[in-house]
């Protein structure tokens, strides 16, 4: 480590610092850093800081360097007591090689997920402190989604199961007094609602492989023609008129591979919004170029605004006309990713229309 403080100091726009894999000019490369990083020396001296650092504090701590890092930097933690105090890094155990990620105030109320490291000489005395900070939003955007995740789920939950528990006490309860008919019509909606509650949970389990790059694709030749006019046909069997589907085949059979069971729900989901939020007829065609095979998804509804076109693949978007849990275009989105794919929606001045590009041809571990 450099023995000149001001060392610590330097960056993109400062002197050279040389060759960047000599320890003494490890400061050029934290300066590239997303995260802030302070040094403190055996003494307890700020010896130097990133930019990041002063972004994220608010304090000029690279014009206060041989301060004491504890005055400089006066973290706390959610029960006002000093972090400083509290783990003494200079103190305590030997073994100690540094302390995990907190959230930390500083004066004020900022907060900051702060993490440290204690390197020690050859007589385990503590030689530099470093930590490294990072903003909380991301932490506390996650805790956002968490908390619309078991809003979201808990409301279209509740409906379902309501439903399900009311008609199968009445079926138990009145059996002999219902007629034929009545039974059917119960029978058939504690389906339809069972469909739905499996339907929500298989997309909040894709959400989490999604997510965590956990889903895996078994990856096979697929005739998608056939597989778009079965699709259509289940919506037919559904109990949706006819007349208002229409498939635009390709003039030669496109050659896909890819998990069919996931092109199948891409397929499945993209009607389904169509005949829930579009209107009039949709037409589902089929199409390639040199790199992608090509699906359109159109419907006659009133559209998407643009300012709309990109969040409807959010998780839990919902217009002010559109229902359902928010999140089948968002798994569309991170299915067709994970097949290589993009998915958008086409600028057209009449419905909506979404496009589906798939790369063509087998993937290249097989070519």
């Amino acid at each position: 480590m450099p023995s000149d403080p001001q060392r610590y100091g330097g960056g993109p726009d400062d002197e050279p610092v040389g060759d960047v894999t000599d320890p003494a000019n490890w400061v050029a490369l934290v300066e590239y850093l997303p995260e802030g990083v302070v040094v403190a020396d055996a003494s307890g001296a700020l010896l130097g800081a990133n930019r990041r650092a002063e972004q994220l504090t608010g304090i000029p701590l690279r014009s206060r360097t041989g301060e004491q890092v504890d005055r400089v930097l006066p973290l706390c933690d959610h029960q006002g007591r000093s972090w400083w105090q509290v783990q003494d890094p200079w103190g305590g155990l030997t073994t100690r090689t540094g302390s995990p990620e907190q959230d930390l105030r500083l004066q004020g109320g900022r907060s900051l997920l702060v993490a440290s490291r204690f390197q020690r000489a050859a007589d385990r005395s503590v030689e530099h402190v470093v930590l490294t900070m990072r903003s909380t939003r991301g932490r506390e955007r996650a805790e956002r989604d968490s908390v619309a995740l078991i809003s979201t789920v808990s409301h279209e939950l509740r409906s379902p199961l309501t439903s399900v528990r009311g008609f199968s006490r009445t079926l138990r309860q009145r059996w002999g007094q219902l007629a034929d008919e009545q039974k059917q019509w119960m029978l058939q909606a504690i389906e339809t609602d069972t469909q739905r509650l499996s339907r929500l949970v298989g997309e909040l389990l894709d959400i989490s492989r999604i997510d965590a790059g956990r889903l895996r694709l078994r990856n096979q030749p697929i005739d998608i023609t056939a597989l778009v006019e079965d699709q259509v046909g289940r919506m037919i069997s559904a109990g949706h008129d006819p007349d208002r589907f229409e498939v635009v085949g390709a003039p030669e059979p496109p050659e896909l591979w890819g998990d069919q069971d996931r092109i199948v729900q891409i397929l499945s989901n993209l009607l389904e919004n169509a005949v829930r939020h579009g209107g009039g007829s949709v037409t589902v065609s089929i199409g390639q170029d040199s790199e992608n095979v090509i699906l359109l998804v159109a419907d006659q509804g009133p559209g998407i605004p643009p300012e709309d076109r990109e969040a409807v693949f959010s998780r839990f978007w919902q217009g002010s006309t559109r229902g359902g849990s928010g999140l089948g275009l968002h798994v569309v989105r991170g299915l067709v990713q994970a097949h290589g794919g993009r998915v958008e929606v086409l600028d057209v001045p009449v419905g909506a229309t979404f496009r589906v590009l798939l790369p063509a041809g087998p993937p290249e571990s097989l070519r």
